[in-house]
C-alpha cells in the first residue's frame, strides 16, 4: 500500500511538472516554399498559469518582388494538459491584419487572411500530443501528424 501511494504521489508530481513547464511564452517559425512563393509562418503562445492561453500566428509571404508581411491573426481560449496531451480551445478569434503590402491585391489579401484565420475555425479544439518539454523548448505532434518545435520566448 506505501509503495502504491508513494507512485500516486509521484505521478501526480510528474504531471504538475509537464504543466509548470508549458506555462510562459513560447515561439515557432516554420519557413516553406510552394511555387516560388516564400511562406513564413510566425507562432506566437502565450501558457498562462489559469489556464488560459493567446496565440498570435504572424504570416509573411514574398513571390518576387510581391509580398506580404506579418499578416496577423489572433486567438485566445483555455487550455489544459493531461499526461501527455494538450488541449487547446479557441474561444475567440480577432480579425487579422498585414503590417506592410506591396503589389499584392485588396482580394488576394482577404483571401489569404480568410485562409489562416479558418485554420482557428475549423479546428476550435486543437489536441497535440507533447513529444518533449523543457526548460527551454517544448515539441508537439497535431492529429494530422504535424510536428511543431517551439522555443521560449
Amino acid at each position: 500500500m506505501k509503495v502504491f501511494i508513494l507512485i500516486a504521489a509521484l505521478m501526480l508530481e510528474l504531471n504538475a511538472f509537464e504543466r509548470a513547464h508549458l506555462i510562459g511564452s513560447w515561439k515557432s517559425v516554420v519557413k516553406s516554399t510552394n511555387n516560388g512563393t516564400l511562406t513564413i509562418e510566425k507562432e506566437y503562445l502565450h501558457l498562462n498559469a489559469d489556464r488560459s492561453f493567446s496565440t498570435v500566428i504572424l504570416v509573411s509571404l514574398q513571390k518576387g518582388d510581391a509580398f506580404i508581411r506579418d499578416l496577423q491573426i489572433k486567438g485566445s481560449g483555455i487550455w489544459k494538459v493531461h499526461n501527455r496531451t494538450l488541449v487547446a480551445v479557441v474561444n475567440k478569434i480577432d480579425v487579422p491584419f498585414a503590417k506592410e503590402v506591396y503589389l499584392i491585391s485588396q482580394a488576394s489579401l482577404n483571401n489569404l487572411a480568410k485562409n489562416f484565420e479558418n485554420r482557428l475555425h475549423r479546428e476550435p479544439i486543437r489536441i497535440l500530443t507533447i513529444k518533449n518539454v523543457d526548460r527551454n523548448s517544448l515539441s508537439t505532434v497535431n492529429e494530422a501528424s504535424k510536428q511543431t518545435h517551439y522555443i521560449r520566448h
